[in-house]
């Protein structure tokens, strides 16, 4: 496949979404009406040689005659480069500075040392300026989560909840990723350290279909585990000596780190290991874990949760309002539907703070 030029990547991008790519590229308008968009290789006394999309996916070149065409716009360089930089805009979830780093030390910074005569300029100097700031924020502890920014300080008067907010936000990241070993890792630490967490329901049901995902991967490697093994079998019986003898060691040494993976899981508080598609001893192992994590998380009951989750948040608005009774009571109902409710503990010393400073209040007041 051919490389393909930054014009034509952002060209390529707006098609694949459905967008009008017109001003992205280049554009020959024919005398027939059609405008065909996409690379102008070369313009010469021969025509136009154009290099466009003909579907999202797939590419042509064509020549068109001058006496086809009836308009031509060229895209400038600055203008391509402009493009190729992409989106500028923060994302709703920001958790580190990987956003930032290459547009500010990279990326806009090139820019501006190869277009310096850009009507994009004035632009991009904002946007630097604003990205930069940003980061600051995020180095200083701040975080963006869905569109909304949390302070350090926030973070630092709840860091139980805060902490958990964002490891729940790398959960639902990696969770579209398609590789359920690195979520279902993500959520068990985060079970394992934020087990009160308010966002543990969500997470359990993001962990549910990740174990059947990966099901799904190491029952169809285990179905064809045995045909496959026979057909390498015989390839490395067919080679010759020193070519069986690298393929074999290249085997023992997917064996000797797939025995190391597992043992290594457990040290940072998960279970789970990559899938190493040759050994049988680890498949096995990794079907027994997910039947075990299957069976394990479906003792939790997250409707429950919930509302337990929905009774603490009802006692915490009657303790804003000084009803400590019915505020106790709704912490007890929230305890019989889930004990491990962080926010029981965090509301029942509320409650204990606010009855001491009313005895103090009734006291000063007797005297």
């Amino acid at each position: 496949m051919p490389i393909l030029s930054p014009k034509n990547l952002v060209c390529l991008s707006l098609v694949s979404l459905g967008l009008t790519v017109s001003g992205a590229c280049d554009t020959i308008t024919l005398k027939d009406g059609r405008e065909i968009k996409g690379d102008i290789i070369k313009n010469d006394s021969n025509g136009v040689l154009i290099e466009y999309f003909v579907t999202a996916t797939i590419k042509d070149q064509k020549t068109f005659s001058s006496d086809e065409i009836t308009k031509i716009v060229t895209l400038t360089e600055d203008e391509k480069a402009f493009l190729a930089l992409g989106s500028r805009a923060t994302p709703p979830t920001v958790l580190d500075t990987s956003f930032y780093d290459p547009l500010i030390y990279k990326k806009i910074p090139d820019f501006f040392k190869q277009y310096p005569y850009s009507r994009h300029m004035s632009e991009l100097r904002i946007d630097m300026r604003s990205l930069t700031s940003e980061r600051e924020r995020v180095n200083a502890g701040d975080r963006r989560i869905d569109g909304v920014w949390i302070t350090a300080a926030q973070v630092a008067a709840d860091p139980y909840q805060m902490g958990a907010r964002i490891e729940f936000h790398k959960l639902k990241q990696q969770a579209s990723m398609d590789d359920p070993v690195i979520t279902l890792k993500t959520y068990e630490l985060l079970e394992k350290n934020y087990p009160g967490s308010a966002v543990l329901p969500d997470a359990i049901e993001i962990a549910r279909p990740q174990l059947d995902s990966l099901q799904a991967k190491v029952a169809a490697i285990q179905g064809d585990f045995d045909t496959v093994a026979k057909k390498r079998q015989e390839t490395i019986s067919s080679l010759l000596a020193d070519q069986a003898k690298e393929m074999q060691n290249s085997l023992e040494n997917e064996a000797a780190q797939a025995k190391a993976d597992i043992a290594s899981a457990t040290k940072d508080g998960s279970k789970f290991f990559p899938i190493f598609r040759n050994v049988k001893e680890s498949l096995d192992a990794l079907q027994a874990l997910i039947q075990t994590e299957r069976v394990r998380l479906k003792l939790f009951s997250v409707s429950d949760m919930r509302e337990s989750l929905s009774d603490t948040a009802d006692a915490a608005r009657l303790i804003a309002s000084s009803n400590l009774k019915d505020a106790q009571a709704q912490l007890d109902a929230a305890a019989k539907l889930w004990p491990a409710n962080a926010d029981i503990a965090t509301l029942k010393q509320k409650i204990e703070d606010a009855a001491k400073q009313e005895a103090a209040k009734t006291t000063t007041t007797s005297k």
